[in-house]
């Protein structure tokens, strides 16, 4: 019977440490992606200027107006100029 505990208790103590390995691992690949992505909107928000087009979060295109501290004001294409939180912007676009 003390074979059994011995045995069951090896087990856990990999298991404990391959799932532990398992965490750091998913953790290290996370905070690359995290920091990538941290770097591409910092660099959107700096590079933010009237003329760029723009593509929002759902997929709308459209031209930068007028940029202010919190918000952005677009032309989209049937030429109407709306005003979207700079948050919603994901991406800068070849003009």
């Amino acid at each position: 019977m003390a074979n059994f505990w011995q045995t069951l208790l090896m087990v856990s103590i990999v298991l404990i440490v391959i799932l532990s390995i398992m965490m750091l691992v998913y953790y290290l690949v996370s905070y690359r992606n995290i920091k990538q992505r941290r770097a591409h909107f910092e660099h959107l928000h700096q590079h933010l200027k009237p003329g760029q087009k723009v593509e929002f979060a759902n997929g709308l295109i459209g031209k930068v107006v007028k940029v202010e501290l919190e918000t952005c004001d677009i032309e989209i294409k049937s030429g109407a100029v709306v005003t979207v939180s700079r948050y919603a912007i994901t991406d800068l676009l070849e003009a």
